[in-house]
């Protein structure tokens, strides 16, 4: 039954371009490998082209270290609770 309602979501997100084009973590054929390459080749053509490029690297991990681990459980079950209700509003209003 999960499986089912997975699918469903999942082709009505991508039937719908629901989810942008620049996501790349839980999307059918994209990971944080393809996120790299295609970050790599936007960096590449930038140089290419004569623009000087700065990044800003950002470790979340260590925000989330001084929070208690049942604190980040109980906020994580809430936030997927409410976002799967949303997206299972959205997709039968649609």
């Amino acid at each position: 039954m999960e499986g089912i309602l997975r699918d469903h979501l999942l082709d009505h997100v991508d039937t719908n371009h629901i989810i942008s084009v620049k996501q790349h973590g839980f999307v059918r054929g994209r990971s944080c490998l393809t996120n790299l390459l295609e970050t790599l080749e936007e960096w590449t053509s930038a140089l290419d082209k004569g623009y000087g490029i700065d990044a800003i690297h950002v470790d979340y991990r260590k925000a989330f270290d001084t929070v208690p681990h049942k604190t980040r459980h109980e906020i994580a079950k809430l936030w997927n609770r409410w976002k799967a209700v949303e997206m299972v509003k959205r997709f039968f209003n649609s």
